[in-house]
């Protein structure tokens, strides 16, 4: 659904970017003109084009140039930040000032952007913004000849998609692997991922586009990075398998995660700026512990190199973005929402590098497992069946002794056999020859040959031959 609404919105941006006529929308305004003129404007240290100044009633006018080059040409007036939505435009058109009316064009009316834009054919260079009693601390313009701008706008939609399809891409890929191996590694880093994923879409301007502009989650988006920061450190402990044990550190942990959540709440109430600054100390706060556990075990842990190559460019850019944000400088400039956004694509990758690795350890622990569990049971299988045969082996001599005997017993009573010619006619049926048999019974070999004839007298037979067929005969 939503790559729908972005090839629609990147059709609407190509097409209409040939579309013929006047720009000029604007309404008459109570604009000060006497007044501003003779403010005392003082140059923004992070853009050269625009100075500031404050009016004796508190509200802040920042003044600003429109190339020559793009006089008398259809352009796009934008500041490309999430951040700064409320304001006004002021341009001088026939010689009167007039404040411009945002996201309406000559041909389709108003219109939906990710940021408020102003389309306009300007005469005049010189404009104003008018940003009441809370100025932003930077600022960034767009100005652009129309085509150009949309031509510009479609590029920055594709890379945002690349990096919302990895992130999403992403959040499946360990929610899958949550559900498979019921691991708590991959449900905080989904978490953690959509948590980043909503600030990123707050600050491309994706809710402001969705919403018409009615949705100004300025406060929610603080307190939603408190979140990601708290979710930064239980995702760590699972992830490098920490013996510590949670209780001893949950105190504190839990402490300064509420005194993170309350902070960022006071600043959504009170809009300070003191507290602002707190909220955010407090969100790098968990990231560096995060990255203090993975050092400790930076030597003898693999995925903690992961951890921290990966947290430690995503802790530094995001540092720099902030001072981008709250900062009028042009040193952290190159520090954009663009290069932050990159970072934490390199994270991800990163990170579900580290997720795969983690997985085939996983598989092959189970595998482990599951050969010693199937070599376990066929050990006690093996000594279940010995355990059987012993004993119907030692009851088969029981029963074969039971036969010997009630034979010999057959015998004595039968031929009236003494025990030494019953010896003697054992071995005989055991296919012994008469040494064997004076050897077995440590006897002579005379002594032998006197017994087997005795034998063969008693048992009425020949040979031993006869005396195996006699055998035969008594045991059935």
């Amino acid at each position: 659904m939503k790559r729908a609404i972005y090839l629609l919105f990147l059709i609407w941006l190509l097409t209409s970017a040939f579309l013929p006529g006047p720009y000029v929308y604007a309404q008459a305004g109570d604009f000060p003109a006497a007044q501003i003129e003779q403010l005392f404007f003082t140059p923004m240290q992070s853009n050269e084009n625009l100075s500031v100044a404050e009016d004796n009633q508190g509200n802040n006018w920042i003044r600003g140039y429109i190339p020559a080059d793009l006089l008398g040409v259809p352009i796009i007036f934008q500041i490309p930040s999430a951040r700064v939505h409320d304001y006004d435009l002021y341009l001088r058109q026939d010689g009167e000032w007039k404040r411009m009316l945002r996201n309406t064009d000559s041909r389709s009316g108003h219109f939906k952007s990710r940021f408020p834009q102003y389309t306009l054919i300007p005469s005049d260079s010189l404009y104003y913004l008018s940003f009441g009693a809370h100025p932003p601390q930077t600022l960034q313009v767009q100005l652009g000849e129309r085509n150009q701008f949309s031509s510009n706008e479609s590029f920055d939609l594709f890379r945002i998609g690349l990096y919302y399809g990895l992130a999403l891409m992403s959040v499946i890929f360990n929610l899958v692997f949550f559900l498979i191996f019921k691991d708590r590694r991959f449900i905080t880093y989904c978490i953690l991922l959509l948590t980043t994923f909503l600030s990123f879409f707050y600050e491309d301007g994706m809710f402001h586009y969705f919403s018409d502009g009615r949705l100004v989650i300025d406060h929610l988006i603080v307190f939603n990075s408190a979140v990601s920061s708290i979710i930064s450190v239980p995702f760590t402990y699972y992830f490098l398998d920490l013996s510590i044990p949670f209780k001893r550190f949950g105190k504190w942990f839990l402490g300064i995660s509420a005194l993170l959540l309350a902070s960022s709440l006071v600043y959504a109430i009170t809009d300070s700026y003191a507290a602002q600054i707190f909220t955010y100390s407090l969100c790098f706060l968990f990231p560096v512990c995060c990255l203090y556990l993975a050092l400790r075990r930076f030597r003898h842990d693999v995925y903690a190199r992961f951890l921290v190559l990966s947290f430690s460019f995503v802790v530094i850019i995001g540092l720099l973005y902030v001072l981008y944000t709250r900062i009028d400088s042009s040193t952290y400039s190159p520090f954009g929402i663009s290069t932050f956004r990159l970072v934490s694509a390199i994270e991800i990758i990163a990170i579900s590098f580290a997720i795969i690795f983690k997985a085939k350890s996983l598989q092959h622990e189970n595998d482990r497992y599951r050969e010693e569990l199937n070599n376990y049971l066929k050990t006690l299988e093996i000594k279940e069946v010995e355990e059987r045969y012993r004993k119907n082996g030692a009851a088969h001599a029981e029963t074969q002794s039971d036969t010997k005997e009630k034979l010999v017993d057959a015998l004595k009573a039968q031929y009236e056999l003494t025990d030494r010619e019953i010896e003697v006619l054992l071995c005989i049926w055991d296919g012994l020859t008469n040494k064997e048999i004076a050897e077995q019974l440590f006897v002579t070999l005379s002594t032998t040959k006197y017994h087997v004839s005795n034998l063969y007298l008693k048992l009425d037979v020949k040979n031993r031959n006869q005396a195996q067929v006699l055998q035969k005969s008594l045991k059935a």
